[in-house]
């Protein structure tokens, strides 16, 4: 019998295997499996730690939900015309290779959801006395807000966006682990799904260790940056609301998020200092400014994977903008800005050709095996977005605070642009920021633009709406 692909996901096991065969099935015969997984705490931790791991492959933050497929949607590199990347560059989603590539992040993405579906299952009947401390709602949290961003990351691909069709059919916001069929719903409805989860994410990781700066030390509290912290949940709220066009709460939670970072003893973030980037030797260099990371993955030997990608190894694959698209992006020329850190740390020669670095795995680097997957720079770009119209001094104290972090202090915006002027600013610091990160996609697709640039076709639902796998559409009746 065929069903859908997320009536078919199989379930993260005890000791963490990529093969779907290896993984506990928790069906009606294996319910006794099951039960005894999540007969203690390390059950519940184990599959969390296995969501993650998910969450790093290829079809997902490892490759193609980050600088691989994403990215190219987004137009960030100059694909050689033999790249597997060829067609969904050119938005032609039929192809065979890049529906595979589409269909792979569909079916792997819902698996993770499936699987915190299960732990949500059994926390909510499980005996309190399983847990040390406050770790059943810091689980719990955890596991609601990573549902809710994968959720959002699904709409944001594979839905209309909400400024152009907020009544369209949404992908299903999966709740529950069964047989059943999950019912679409629309775009904004499905929205509020994830705002809520977020909200309730936000309350119960109040638990969160990363909160106790009194009893935690900065490395500890560094350590909860590699999972779905209660700054990540704040951010992916922020985040959210921006998506459905709310602004009034998507500022509300930037400025919650903004105030606090402002004091170095209330948060666990703060900018990354010029003495980490102007390293004497590269392997020392922190270009991914992981200071400033919410919520990382952790890839054990990213180096597999990334130099395939971007160093000479890539061959046809190379994912890197040409130097004429960098000099575009970075404003080298034009405005001078050739000492960006984001530039001038984010490329380098390997023989005659030069690439994209920010990933480059240095033998002993100091910063290896890290993906950003929030920054809390996208904060400050939504708060100055939003306060363009409002606040026009502001919004550029904010994009400043960035710009002087990436060593462009002596080229300070005016407080004197316009709204449109500081729309464009906003727009250049997310290209700048996020190259290789895939958010520039979002980004457009969010404001229903009619272009991306450096795209050869207009964009439209057809560019911005990725299809579901043709499973999904015949037999889970998708739309």
């Amino acid at each position: 019998m065929k069903k859908s692909i997320i009536q078919i996901v199989c379930i993260i096991p005890l000791l963490i295997s990529p093969a779907c065969t290896d993984w506990l099935d928790v069906r009606p015969k294996s319910e006794i499996v099951a039960d005894l997984h999540f007969s203690n705490e390390a059950g519940f931790r184990d599959q969390l730690t296995g969501v993650y791991s998910q969450m790093s492959q290829i079809p997902m933050y490892g490759r193609d939900m980050s600088f691989g497929l994403v990215s190219v949607l987004s137009q960030d590199y100059d694909l050689l015309t033999n790249s597997i990347y060829r067609y969904a560059a050119e938005y032609n989603y039929s192809e065979i290779n890049t529906k595979n590539i589409i269909n792979s992040a569909w079916s792997a993405t819902y698996n993770c959801i499936a699987n915190l579906n299960i732990l949500l299952q059994y926390i909510d009947t499980a005996d309190p006395d399983l847990f040390s401390e406050s770790n059943k709602d810091a689980y719990k949290g955890e596991a609601l807000g990573l549902r809710a961003f994968l959720h959002l990351d699904m709409l944001r691909l594979f839905s209309p966006a909400p400024s152009a069709s907020p009544d369209a059919p949404a992908v299903p916001y999966v709740t529950h682990y069964g047989k059943e069929t999950t019912n679409q719903l629309s775009v904004n409805q499905t929205l509020d799904l994830i705002i809520n989860d977020l909200i309730q994410s936000m309350e119960l990781l109040k638990a969160d260790p990363i909160l106790d700066h009194a009893n935690l030390t900065y490395t500890e509290r560094w350590e909860r940056k590699k999972y779905f912290n209660y700054w990540a949940a704040m951010a992916t709220l922020t985040r959210a609301y921006m998506y459905k066009g709310d602004k009034t709460n998507a500022l509300k939670y930037a400025n919650m998020f903004i105030e606090v970072d402002s004091d170095p003893s209330t948060t666990s973030f703060g900018w990354t200092h010029f003495t980490s980037v102007e390293t004497t030797y590269e392997y020392e260099c922190n270009r991914i400014f992981s200071e400033e990371i919410i919520f990382r993955l952790n890839i054990n030997n990213l180096d597999n994977i990334v130099r395939y990608y971007f160093t000479s190894a890539a061959g046809s694959n190379t994912l890197t903008p040409s130097e004429e698209k960098a000099d575009q992006i970075f404003e080298r020329t034009s405005k001078g800005y050739g000492n960006d850190y984001r530039m001038l740390k984010g490329f380098a020669y390997e023989g005659e050709r030069k690439y994209f670095w920010k990933y480059h795995q240095y033998e002993a680097g100091k910063f290896n095996n890290i993906l950003p997957v929030i920054r809390k720079t996208e904060i400050y770009y939504i708060a100055a977005e939003i306060l363009k119209d409002s606040d026009a001094a502001r919004a550029a104290e904010l994009l400043n605070l960035v710009r002087d972090a990436r060593n462009l202090d002596n080229f300070p915006l005016s407080d004197n642009l316009s709204a449109e002027e500081l729309d464009d600013e906003v727009r250049k610091e997310y290209h700048k920021e996020f190259l290789g990160e895939g958010h520039m996609f979002y980004y457009y697709k969010r404001r229903n633009a009619t272009h991306i640039e450096g795209a050869a076709i207009n964009a439209g639902n057809d560019v911005y709406v990725l299809p579901m796998p043709d499973n999904e559409i015949e037999f889970g009746n998708r739309k």
